[in-house]
């Protein structure tokens, strides 16, 4: 098999499935109202997955572009006499503290409510990461809620959790302040 073929075989493989994918969305059939149908989104992604995998195959088949991901600095010319570049260094507990941090997310959603948990969220993860800023923390944990609220809510039209208890009477009026409801 010629090596310009080979590197294609991937997109290619990608690409049917995006075809198969978006045969399974177009079955999507929910009466809306006349607002956006719940397909939208997933026809959405599934076009951009097939639309970037026809780029890659023609990319490497017509153009011949072999690509090797080598990072930002590769073609910087450096001084003669500058030390090598320093790895940076490896934190696996940093990573297993995130994974858990994602894992608590998905966990803590249906108890919580969209609002309280993806606000701890946001706040959590960047100060597992090593971000010590409070103030910094805690406006991009309120604004990150905020604007991803208003776009699943009156962009997409997907209905958050709102939580038990005490979490969901907060959910409610959180909606209603933000003029959801």
């Amino acid at each position: 098999m010629p090596a310009r073929l080979a590197r294609v075989i991937p997109h290619a493989v990608m690409l049917m499935v995006a075809c198969w994918l978006y045969w399974v969305a177009a079955r999507i059939d929910v009466e809306t109202g006349g607002r956006i149908s719940p397909a939208v989104w997933p026809k959405a992604i599934i076009v951009f997955m097939g639309l970037l995998c026809v780029y890659e195959v023609v990319k490497r088949l017509v153009v011949g572009t072999t690509f090797d991901a080598k990072g930002l600095l590769s073609g910087a010319q450096l001084p003669a006499d500058a030390p090598e570049p320093a790895r940076p260094a490896e934190n696996h507990r940093m990573l297993f503290a995130g994974i858990a941090a994602i894992g608590g997310y998905v966990f803590a959603v249906p108890w919580l409510g969209f609002f309280p948990a993806t606000a701890l969220f946001l706040a959590v993860f960047p100060w597992l990461g090593g971000l010590r800023r409070p103030a910094l923390l805690a406006a991009v944990s309120l604004a990150g809620t905020l604007v991803l609220a208003l776009v699943f809510l009156k962009v997409a039209y997907i209905s958050l959790p709102l939580g038990e208890g005490p979490f969901r009477a907060l959910s409610l009026a959180l909606l209603r302040l933000i003029g959801v409801t």
